[in-house]
């Protein structure tokens, strides 16, 4: 897994906050796409909305950056 600066242009925040946007209806797996991240490095690892009905959450992680479409 290659991690990387955070960029400007994508949103951070917590998995937690994340999870709740999700569950709120705020993202779909429509609206952009994900990547699991720390407070200060971004991963190559994506993440869907849909992942969270599937369970499939990776908490090795504490962050996630979000792009808008």
């Amino acid at each position: 897994m290659k991690f990387k600066l955070i960029p400007k242009y994508g949103d951070l925040m917590t998995i937690e906050a994340w999870i709740g946007y999700v569950k709120d209806g705020c993202f779909t797996d429509y609206d952009g796409s994900g990547v699991y991240a720390f407070k200060d490095k971004i991963s190559d690892k994506g993440i869907r909305p849909s992942d969270v009905k599937k369970g499939k959450i990776d908490k090795t992680f504490t962050h996630i950056v979000w792009f808008n479409k």
